[in-house]
């Protein structure tokens, strides 16, 4: 069976250098998140194979990889094969040396062989995660080095991540990389188990490969992981379970801080344009509060789904950001909810008014702003979690960043024309007090609560 991939155009294996009561205005919100959510889950739930790829079911437990090693085929004395992917070959040879057996298997190295039909660099890492921070590498560079293939630790997804290892690590015996009629050819041998480094079993192993578009060390054309038993030469790739929670984790939080949060933002710079009174405050409180609710079920999808995978919380950039934006979030509630109110008539401004202002507006600002990266990030580790396939996910990423700059011009603008509102006098016999009313919308309430009872 062919097998899924899991790529990502990047630097070695990583990442490019993720309320309050409703009135009849939760219809709009609930037809809003109605009309979106179709339309996210097609962009989102794009196809997890890549090219040539069959796809993969959650119960579908393992697949094979296609391997061109006989069955019982002793991978100590022969070399295996793994054809990782049409153009990607994988073989190698477990070296035993006298004195020891394949079980125990003291001082024992491995002789690897990668064929690649093209021309660029390429790498095998070793992994006990699958991910590409934390793994260790050996990458062979066409003219590079010497042509030797070095080993290098991957300590995160940029390319000032992807470190070659200190000379003394540099352990490799014959070691070499060439072009030979349009395939690239890297040999090595390393030592199954060495100090400070992730050891080689003859058992089961997490291995991840990746291979470039040219030479020179840069994005990956294409990249995986899988699960290598080297006794055997069996391969698979595990399925990765709870596909459609962490789904439901990021639609949600895209419509919290991709469309409620960016227009209850709007509603309020354009207030001026809606009827006068409470409406522009109604929608604005409403779909914050949509936004705050679906912030709480994201997190307590991702707090529960940690839990049940056995992963650690709050231990990368995304979840620990999660964190902060549910906690700025819950002080912008409450904030909102014990507000200081506007002065009465003829009253000045108190300081505490003007400070909350201030606040509400620099947090809202703040949070949001954490929200669109919060956002991109998630899409990038659902990507890498589930295979997503590269020019799929990069689609995703082109309509994600056109909605949110379609976002973020309109506030942009609708700041503009709030000043600019605010600078104009009032017009056509507004009282003071009508003017007051409509900058605090509980007053206008009031206002129209007066008017029906006279």
């Amino acid at each position: 069976m062919s097998h899924r991939l899991e790529s990502r155009r990047a630097v070695g294996f990583g990442g490019r250098m993720s309320r309050r009561p409703v009135s009849y205005h939760c219809y709009f919100t609930i037809m809003m998140k109605a009309n979106l959510t179709p339309l996210f889950l097609f962009l989102f739930h794009v196809n997890s194979s890549t090219r040539g790829a069959s796809a993969l079911s959650a119960s579908d437990g393992v697949r094979s990889l296609a391997s061109t090693t006989a069955n019982g085929v002793d991978c100590t004395s022969n070399f295996c094969e793994n054809q990782i992917q049409p153009d990607f070959l994988l073989k190698y040879r477990i070296n035993v040396p006298q004195g020891t057996d394949p079980t125990t298997c003291d001082g024992c190295t491995i002789s690897m062989e990668t064929i690649y039909d093209g021309d660029a660099w390429v790498s095998i890492a070793f992994s006990t995660t699958g991910q590409m921070t934390g793994s260790q590498a050996v990458i062979g560079i066409p003219g590079g080095n010497g042509n030797v293939p070095q080993k290098y630790n991957l300590f995160g997804r940029s390319a000032s991540d992807v470190q070659p290892m200190s000379q003394s690590q540099q352990t490799l015996t014959d070691a070499s990389i060439q072009v030979t009629n349009g395939q690239t050819i890297m040999k090595f041998t390393k030592i199954m188990s060495e100090p400070n480094e992730i050891p080689i079993t003859t058992g089961d192993n997490e291995f991840l490969w990746a291979y470039g578009s040219s030479p020179p060390l840069g994005y990956h054309a294409a990249r995986g992981s899988y699960v290598q038993n080297l006794s055997t030469g069996a391969s698979a790739v595990t399925a990765t379970p709870n596909k459609a929670a962490w789904l439901a984790h990021g639609i949600m939080a895209f419509l919290a801080w991709g469309v409620f949060s960016p227009f209850a933002v709007n509603f309020s710079l354009f207030r001026s344009l809606l009827p006068k009174g409470s409406v522009w405050f109604q929608l604005h409180r409403a779909l914050n509060s949509c936004a705050y609710a679906l912030t709480i079920a994201a997190f307590a999808v991702a707090a529960a789904y940690y839990s049940k995978e056995g992963s650690p919380h709050f231990d990368g950039e995304h979840q620990k950001m999660g964190l902060a934006m549910l906690i700025m979030a819950s002080v912008q509630v409450l904030g909102g909810i014990f507000r200081p109110h506007v002065p009465e008539e003829g009253e000045k401004k108190p300081p505490v008014r003007s400070a909350w202002e201030l606040g509400h507006r620099v947090l809202g600002t703040t949070v949001l702003a954490c929200g669109f990266w919060e956002m991109r990030e998630g899409i990038y580790l659902y990507s890498q979690k589930y295979s997503v396939d590269i020019d799929d996910q990069n689609k995703l990423a082109v309509a994600y960043w056109i909605w949110i700059g379609l976002m973020t011009a309109s506030i942009g603008i609708g700041l503009g024309f709030f000043k600019t509102k605010k600078q104009e006098e009032p017009i056509g016999g507004e009282t003071e007090e009508k003017v007051k009313a409509d900058e605090d919308p509980e007053k206008a309430a009031e206002n129209e609560d007066a008017t029906l009872s006279a």
